[in-house]
């Protein structure tokens, strides 16, 4: 089965395929299509054409400006669209991570500006929304997979044998608040 995750920015997307990287099954590709530094895999070879060696293959990509994943969907059995409910805290993980060029480790909070990622960044939610998340595909969002019901109904959707929840969310928070930290302590 090839499954793949097409994710708005700072919507959680790495955590849950890192959780499939730890299924026996699955071959996961991070970005191939976006990523230059994709170590997975290399080279111009179209998604029809991509090998993988296990049961499924699961391909995790984000949603930029300009990128149009048409031929990865029509190749996928499954699709799932996660997006981001609360804008203003996804924007705040998006500013910083292009300015401090941190893509997966904690960062503290702070209420950096950006007008430039800003107007980037509210493009391609405006871009996923009438391109994507219009249309007839499976969707969850940040919130619904690590707060609710999320996760369990992508695996209910996925629907493949022996795929059980254990383990998720895989890894931690990644924002972290100085203020509700030291309230906390206090």
């Amino acid at each position: 089965m090839i499954i793949t995750i097409l994710a708005e920015p700072r919507s959680g997307s790495t955590n849950l395929a890192n959780w499939f990287c730890s299924k026996q099954d699955f071959t996961v590709l991070f970005e191939p299509m976006t990523n230059s530094k994709m170590k997975w895999f290399k080279g111009s070879t179209p998604p029809s054409e991509w090998k993988y060696s296990t049961e499924h293959l699961l391909v995790k990509e984000i949603l930029g400006n300009g990128l149009h994943f048409n031929e990865l969907i029509s190749i996928s059995d499954k699709v799932i669209l996660l997006y981001r409910e609360n804008e203003r805290e996804q924007l705040d993980s998006w500013i910083n991570a292009t300015i401090e060029n941190n893509w997966g480790d904690q960062w503290v909070y702070s209420s950096l500006k950006n007008e430039k990622e800003e107007k980037s960044f509210k493009e391609v939610k405006r871009v996923f929304k009438e391109h994507y998340l219009a249309k007839d595909y499976f969707r969850v969002s940040y919130e619904e997979l690590y707060y609710g019901s999320g996760f369990k109904r992508v695996l209910e959707y996925l629907s493949i044998e022996g795929l059980e929840n254990i383990g998720f969310p895989y890894g931690k928070k990644y924002r972290i608040n100085l203020e509700t930290n030291i309230k906390t302590l206090l």
